[in-house]
């Protein structure tokens, strides 16, 4: 899938001297956007994702895959899916060696890990986050920077955080904005293709704690997939409020339901 918008907003990007930084909920289009803008292959892209996979825990990462691998037969599954080539290294163009690192918590007889461990692993990628956030501030380049932030942007940064003032001194600050149907669009998009996700500790437990008395399921009993769509569906709800809130204080927010796709 190719954009194709022709918003006056998007034409005016092209011709922007700043730096650009993107912001928005994962799998909003920020990626298609880029490509977008930098057909011409002008712009220093930047993947914040990318960055924390390949750099930020490339070694945790690996560390994890190849202690399964040495298990027993594991390594013609994450080749399978994407995760490891075959030099057992991380695939870089696509982002399933994170999401399998983060996994889900639940049943690990269903392909869940343990809470304790799923909660290490997210703290381990909120200092990922940060750091490579906190990267583009300092970032040099010949040529103009254009970065996609990562979609859990909105639980690390708020607008009266200084790195969120020092971003903006440096980049211009475009927000994407969704929508009802928008929303529920991502929501099948990560029933059918699961992308990294990042929940800050407390609503972490709050979620866990909460499944599990709804459901009467325990720890290890947790149906991992069940869990992941309906934590999923409440975080979504959270992050459109914090997202907003961003936008507000953003350079430029533009209604994602309005780019074109081919």
């Amino acid at each position: 899938m190719l954009l194709t918008s022709s918003l006056p907003e998007i034409q005016t990007l092209l011709s922007e001297p700043r730096d650009i930084l993107l912001i928005g909920m994962s799998g909003i289009g920020k990626t298609l956007l880029s490509n977008y803008l930098n057909q011409s292959g002008a712009w220093r892209y930047v993947s914040i994702d990318a960055q924390i996979q390949g750099r930020h825990l490339r070694q945790q990462i690996l560390d994890t895959f190849n202690a399964e691998v040495s298990k027993g037969a594991m390594l013609s599954k994450l080749q399978e899916l994407g995760v490891l080539g075959l030099e057992k290294e991380l695939c870089k163009d696509t982002l399933a060696p994170l999401t399998s690192y983060l996994g889900m918590p639940g049943d690990p007889d269903r392909g869940g890990i343990g809470f304790n461990e799923y909660a290490r692993r997210q703290d381990l990628h909120q200092q990922a986050q940060r750091t490579a956030v906190e990267d583009l501030l300092r970032l040099e380049a010949d040529q103009p920077v254009l970065a996609d932030a990562s979609g859990s942007f909105c639980e690390l940064f708020t607008a009266d955080d200084p790195a969120f003032a020092a971003l903006k001194e440096r980049y211009l600050i475009v927000s994407l904005r969704e929508d009802n149907d928008l929303v529920e669009n991502l929501i099948g998009r990560y029933v059918a293709d699961p992308k990294p996700i990042y929940y800050p500790p407390a609503l972490l437990s709050e979620y866990w704690v909460e499944y599990s008395a709804v459901t009467g399921s325990q720890d290890r009993d947790v149906d991992p997939k069940a869990f992941a769509l309906w934590s999923y569906k409440k975080l979504v709800s959270v992050r459109r409020g914090k997202f907003a809130a961003l936008a507000k204080h953003s350079d430029l927010s533009i209604p994602a339901a309005d780019l074109q796709y081919a």
